[in-house]
């Protein structure tokens, strides 16, 4: 059986971690598999001059991958749209299509085009329960996490011997850890030797923060791990808004992964994940935000337990082999 998945680019976060490390899995239990990656992206540039070249060119790459599936595949796996909040070549792709969600891509003036294409879709997989309620009402859904490599996030060697929290992922959740930063100048006043660590695609601009007490590491896939192995505690701050409500907790796994207590904000699947085991602490209030990561840094035989913990509940629940497992049975499945 053919399988041929469409992705929003090589180094897209959804493409590396809810299709790539899949694709050997995949292979292993009976597919031939090929990926058509989004040659130009699929979310156009900032510069408004290049945006009418990058569209053309995106459009047409999208209709081309489109034809191929149609023609070539068996089956086909589109990863969020072909071009973003469009619907564009969509139409092309074969009948037995499914269609991977991991945000609430349906809200937002536009967001009506992802419904659309999960309306002809065989099965749309959605990366937690709140997505699945939302596309269930449009045609057949399952749940499928985010799956964590645990062979590869794996409990650091040894920690620096000065405490260092930290938070990673995308710039454009910073305003996330912006909303903790009363809590977070507290916690430095309170523990001078303690830095606070931002892995990202750029530098945080915190309001009140000492500059000093602010570690920026860039991110890249080569030190992302080794970058969170040194951390004694992991941050995951959210609002409680239905597009944060669509978010699959993966920041909050790979720290569990790694054996490290979370602080995190009881939203969306994270309040699933805390429940499975006693891996870290819940925070709503500046307060409880406070009062939890100060009680972790003052403790470190709870760090352990919490951080043991935690890697536990990847292993059972949310590891690269579970899930490639539940994926493969899940295709096989639309044959």
């Amino acid at each position: 059986m053919r399988l041929l998945g469409l992705t929003q680019g090589v180094d897209a976060p959804s493409t590396r971690f809810r299709w790539t490390q899949h694709v050997e899995a995949l292979s292993n239990a009976g597919f031939r598999v090929e990926t058509l990656h989004a040659r130009f992206g699929a979310y156009p540039p900032r510069s408004r001059l290049q945006r009418p070249f990058w569209g053309l060119a995106t459009l047409a790459d999208a209709t081309a991958r489109a034809l191929k599936a149609r023609s070539q595949a068996d089956l086909c796996l589109l990863q969020r749209h072909l071009v973003s909040t469009l619907v564009t070549a969509e139409y092309l792709l074969p009948e037995r299509m499914v269609f991977d969600v991991d945000d609430a891509i349906f809200l937002g003036t536009r967001g009506s085009s992802a419904t659309r294409i999960s309306r002809r879709a065989a099965l749309t997989i959605c990366g937690n329960q709140f997505l699945a309620e939302h596309f269930g009402q449009h045609g057949p859904v399952t749940v499928l996490p985010t799956a964590v490599d645990t062979e590869r996030f794996v409990p650091g060697a040894s920690r620096p011997a000065r405490p260092l929290i930290g938070w990673s992922g995308s710039s454009s959740g910073f305003p996330y850890l912006y909303a903790i930063e009363p809590a977070l100048k507290a916690l430095l006043q309170m523990h001078p030797d303690l830095t606070l660590r931002v892995i990202a695609d750029r530098p945080p601009a915190f309001s009140s923060l000492p500059a000093e007490r602010v570690e920026f590491v860039r991110w890249s896939p080569a030190t992302e791990v080794e970058s969170l192995q040194e951390l004694s505690i992991g941050l995951m701050p959210l609002e409680d808004s239905l597009w944060a409500r669509g978010k699959c907790s993966f920041k909050m796994l790979t720290y569990m992964a790694c054996a490290l207590p979370v602080v995190v904000s009881p939203v969306g699947m994270n309040s699933e994940v805390l429940a499975l085991g006693q891996s870290g602490l819940a925070a709503t209030s500046s307060d409880d935000w406070l009062q939890a990561m100060d009680s972790l840094l003052r403790s470190e035989a709870e760090r352990t337990r919490m951080g043991g913990m935690g890697r536990q509940v990847v292993q059972r629940h949310y590891s690269r082999a579970v899930i490639s497992a539940r994926l493969a049975e899940l295709l096989h499945g639309l044959r």
